[in-house]
């Protein structure tokens, strides 16, 4: 057997244990394996996994939105914010009613 498949198949033992919800002693005695060896691959395994981890440095970001800034339009003690595409009709009548104040 191949140093590879030596490790492919120790490294399905160590998920089928961590799948398993057993302690390392129960599963290893009904998978005839020692605790030792199995502690062994869980280590290896761990470190391969976070080396693989520490390869992946890059990671591309997209910008899902902008967030817009309105223009403050303050009229005495009251603001109205305006955002792009407001209705000019709208905002004339909104001055209009808040004018008496």
């Amino acid at each position: 057997m191949t140093h590879d498949e030596q490790s492919r198949i120790r490294r399905q033992q160590v998920n089928a244990y961590r799948a398993s919800g057993q302690t390392a002693a129960a599963w290893c005695s009904e998978n005839n394996l020692s605790t030792n060896t199995l502690r062994y691959w869980m280590t290896k395994c761990n470190r391969e996994d976070k080396a693989d981890l520490k390869q992946e440095t890059f990671i591309e970001l997209k910008q899902t939105s902008v967030k817009e800034v309105p223009i403050i339009v303050k009229i005495g003690p009251v603001s109205i914010e305006l955002y792009s595409g407001f209705q000019a009709e709208t905002l004339r009548e909104v001055i209009a009613a808040i004018r008496p104040l």
